[in-house]
């Protein structure tokens, strides 16, 4: 165990002196800083327009701005939706309502200047300025009736902003369903009442009676989050074990090319050696997965302490992740599939002598990566479809897939299978990669010696 020790903090020392370690930990947080107050600042900063409809009769000014008091209306219900969805005391749920309140409107209506396109030019190119609630200002846009009453014409100077102009056709819309009721001697009033009359469809979970009677039926963030945690876990470990290509790869080849195995296996065994270098880029993915982790966790505890009753938010999750049946699976499933897969990528590095070789196997490397997040992808939108079940006794798989399968209580016998399929595997590759490693990085084997290799091992065997 010394040596491994030994061999582990030569390392992990090596890797987290590097500048280009500790830049690489500080970019993902900075551009996701940078990146979310952007965003921010781009909402917020975004300029408050003004638009005019020549219209005498007010018909299409007044129903543009109802459709824009509707969108008001929609995002205050889908605030107030979220609100039911987080089982919140009532008193906060209603502070969490209020405070997603519609943001301020980014369209302002004012009286037209002029009622042709051509008076109106000056103003929509800036030449002269309109008054209106917030100063004098150009002229962002303006709605015209053509001349034969046929559409609503649209005249701006800015191409790239359109959601003016959907606002309008939506409104425009609306405007002739309520026309079309109206001749059909029905108020306008009708297709909502209609809408209002319809059946609700409340989703419930089904539960024993005595879980019924202590949590209710009603589905919840809480009956959710297990699932949002098992996918967490399993992009998680996609994620880590994407990441350790190239401190392997590159590792690996630097070592070959400068002959330190010779020197390091002077002195320690080749397992000692494997697993000392397999904890290490182990421990250099999980410092950065950590920070990284530790920053989300942050930044989130940040983001509810800004809302009303925010501290409720995160106990569904951190009760799934606390869950022993998601939990215990998901670090086994974990470790196994980092092993596999760690040891697949060193075995292969020790054939190569210059990065031009390693980029060779870089793209299958992808290829066999990508495979187990179309798997995740599958799994998470629905975890009973059959192919999920078959792909989850595939071992390349089984780490993700199984994860992502215990919140929804699969069978034991099958959990205990499949790790068992894992286990097995893990060791298997675990026997085959040392032998690669062996010819590769002792004895000098390239990637065009893999054959040989993999025949000499199987003539052994026999």
């Amino acid at each position: 165990m010394r040596n491994v020790y030994l061999i582990f903090r030569r390392d992990y020392l090596g890797y987290v002196r590097a500048w280009g370690f500790w830049l690489s930990l500080a970019a993902v947080p900075l551009f996701m800083l940078i990146g979310g107050t952007f965003a921010v600042f781009a909402a917020k900063s975004s300029p408050v327009r003004y638009y005019a409809v020549v219209d005498p009769a007010g018909i299409y000014a007044a129903a543009i701005e109802a459709e824009f008091a509707r969108d008001d209306e929609a995002a205050g219900q889908q605030a107030r939706d979220l609100a039911a969805t987080m089982d919140l005391p009532p008193e906060h749920q209603a502070a969490l309502e209020s405070g997603n309140a519609a943001p301020q409107r980014k369209f302002i209506l004012v009286p037209a200047p002029a009622a042709s396109i051509d008076a109106l030019r000056p103003y929509l190119m800036g030449e002269r300025l309109v008054s209106g609630p917030l100063g004098d200002k150009s002229l962002f846009a303006v709605f015209i009736p053509s001349t034969d009453g046929s559409s609503l014409e649209y005249w701006s100077d800015d191409v790239n902003v359109v959601a003016l102009r959907a606002v309008a056709a939506n409104a425009m819309r609306r405007l002739a369903r309520q026309d079309a009721l109206s001749e059909a001697g029905l108020g306008a009033d009708f297709l909502a009442e209609v809408d209002a009359g319809a059946l609700q469809v409340p989703a419930y979970r089904i539960r024993t009676v005595v879980e019924q009677a202590t949590t209710g039926s009603e589905v919840t963030m809480a009956d959710r989050a297990p699932v949002y945690v098992a996918g967490g876990l399993a992009y998680f470990l996609w994620l880590m074990i994407f990441s350790i290509i190239q401190y392997l790869l590159m590792g690996t080849i630097e070592e070959r090319s400068n002959k330190i195995f010779d020197t390091l296996l002077t002195s320690v065994r080749l397992p000692e050696l494997l697993a000392g270098k397999l904890l290490a880029v182990f421990a250099v993915t999980s410092t950065m997965m950590l920070s990284w982790g530790l920053f989300a966790f942050g930044a989130s505890l940040f983001a509810t302490s800004q809302i009303p009753g925010g501290a409720s938010l995160l106990s569904p999750f951190l009760a799934a992740f606390a869950n022993p049946a998601i939990i215990i699976p998901g670090l086994i499933s974990f470790l196994l599939g980092y092993v596999m897969y760690g040891m697949i990528f060193m075995a292969l590095g020790s054939l190569c002598d210059t990065i031009q070789e390693a980029q060779t196997l870089l793209s299958p490397m992808m290829i066999l990566l990508m495979l187990p997040m179309f798997a995740i992808f599958i799994a998470f939108q629905d975890p009973g479809s059959p192919i999920v079940d078959i792909a989850s006794w595939i071992p390349v798989f089984t780490p993700f897939l199984l994860i992502l399968r215990m919140p929804h209580n699969p069978p034991m016998w099958e959990v205990i299978a499949q790790m068992g399929i894992m286990a097995l595997t893990a060791l298997a590759i675990l026997w085959f990669a040392t032998k690669i490693y062996r010819a590769g990085a002792v004895h000098g084997a390239g990637i065009g010696d893999l054959a040989g290799v993999f025949k000499r091992m199987l003539g052994r065997k026999g």
